[in-house]
């Protein structure tokens, strides 16, 4: 039975804690084992002398399925429950490291890392964040910190997985690292899953409908599923992050390379690790600005910032600027994290922030899969990054305008539950509830009240 809540009674002070320091620990591992795979990629290949674009395509598809699963798993959590899901997705993550340690070839980490791997993270990390915007868990007004807080977590893991795989690895094999982070990952979730079960425990049991008890096999559950596509707004942002997805993951994968080959530089470690601690400053600091500035402005300017920065790239020559890149690209990259969740929540319904940023994710994850191989491509035949940053910067900044579109584009998604209600009202889906002007939006004006 899914937890439920009234929207009327709240959380004790104490149980919102828990459910940060919850979902601070889940982003702790998911994003960590996420932006981590660099590290393991050299040395499986210096172990099993696999071809690096074969190793590079498990981590590729273990991303993309990240992403994709994000979608179904945020339409799903609020009938499954977010301690369940989270508990099913920790026992997938853990069996998925396990498996991936006794791998008889890297040709079966395809199974283990790329599939098993990348569903139980989308899974994990779904329910870590949209149990922050359950009805009654988080203090609206403390919404936008708890957020940061939690999201903070990610670049904390960036970090410490980065830095922690690097010392085993200098002590053990591959599989006897994976071994020792499978033991520590499975106590922090342990924890984080208590820290769910006792701030959830005491809510109050509502009856399940036949709505939340049926299975994903209807009709109507597929047309719900895909309905906010139908939405202009929803449309548009859907565009400019795919296009933003595009140029996010070159840095991730291609910067190393570019320091060490074409700037002569070894600074790995001070790259990654600069990229990590920004981002996990900017989530915290975003998640506090976003409480008295709109996120969507926050996040035009976060595009913005990413974009140049790819542009400019290609300039840097030397280690100072390198790492200059690092710190703005990983403040930038963090402050997406932060900003994305909670703008779905200014522009959408609170109750399907989760169905929302699930369905997001899906061009982000056509975009991050088609960028890295984009630039890659380009260095193959041009010998040079240059252009292929250049290039990248620019296909991010084309999704500016995109996104101001869909900011200025004041239209509502029509609710499932609404049509499961009045099935009468399915037929209806072009109708659109008219809002206040944008630009009475944008300047705080709230004398202007909105009509049906």
């Amino acid at each position: 039975m899914p937890e439920s809540q009234s929207a009327g009674s709240l959380l004790s002070g104490l149980q919102q804690a828990c459910l940060v320091a919850a979902s601070f620990l889940v982003q702790v591992v998911v994003l960590g084992l996420f932006y981590s795979y660099g590290t393991l990629f050299a040395a499986l290949k210096a172990d099993t002398g696999d071809a690096a674009s074969t190793l590079a395509l498990v981590g590729s598809i273990r991303d993309f399925l990240s992403h994709i699963c994000t979608a179904p798993a945020g339409f799903v959590v609020q009938r499954v429950g977010f301690v369940r899901l989270a508990a099913i997705g920790t026992a997938l993550l853990l069996l998925g490291m396990l498996a991936d340690s006794y791998a008889p070839s890297s040709y079966f980490l395809f199974i283990t890392c790329s599939s098993v791997g990348g569903v139980a993270m989308a899974i994990l990390f779904t329910a870590a964040l949209a149990v922050l915007y359950g009805p009654g868990h988080i203090n609206p007004s403390f919404l936008p910190v708890a957020v940061g807080l939690a999201s903070s977590g990610g670049g904390l893991g960036t970090v410490v997985v980065n830095l922690g795989l690097n010392l085993l690895l200098d002590s053990f094999s591959w599989r006897g690292a994976l071994r020792i982070c499978c033991g520590a990952f499975g106590l922090l979730l342990l924890v984080a899953l208590t820290a769910l079960w006792c701030s959830l425990r005491h809510q109050e049991q509502a009856k399940e409908s036949t709505t939340n008890c049926r299975e994903l096999r209807s009709y109507r559950d597929v047309r719900d599923f895909l309905q906010p596509f139908g939405d202009l707004q929803f449309l548009l942002l859907n565009a400019a992050l795919f296009l933003y997805g595009i140029g996010f993951m070159v840095p991730y994968t291609h910067l190393v390379y570019f320091a060490e080959t074409e700037r002569g530089l070894d600074i790995s470690t001070e790259l990654t690790s600069l990229l990590g601690v920004s981002g996990a400053a900017a989530r915290l600091c975003f998640g506090l600005v976003s409480t008295f500035v709109r996120p969507s402005r926050l996040l035009l300017v976060v595009l913005l910032a990413q974009g140049t920065s790819l542009i400019c790239l290609p300039f840097c020559e030397a280690a100072a600027e390198l790492k200059a890149f690092s710190a703005v690209y990983g403040c930038c990259s963090g402050g997406r994290v932060v900003l994305l969740s909670l703008v779905m929540n200014e522009l959408f319904d609170a109750q399907r922030v989760a169905h929302l940023y699930g369905l997001a994710s899906i061009p982000l994850a056509v975009g991050t899969l088609l960028g890295p191989t984009f630039v890659g491509k380009v260095y193959d035949l041009s010998g040079h990054y240059d252009g292929a940053f250049f290039a990248a910067g620019g296909i991010v900044l084309l999704g500016v305008p995109l996104f101001c579109l869909a900011v200025f584009c004041r239209r509502s998604i029509e609710k499932p539950s609404l049509v499961m209600e009045d099935p009468a009202k399915a037929d209806h889906r072009d109708h659109v509830i008219p809002s206040c002007d944008a630009s009475d939006e944008f300047q705080g004006v709230n004398d202007v009240k909105c009509k049906l």
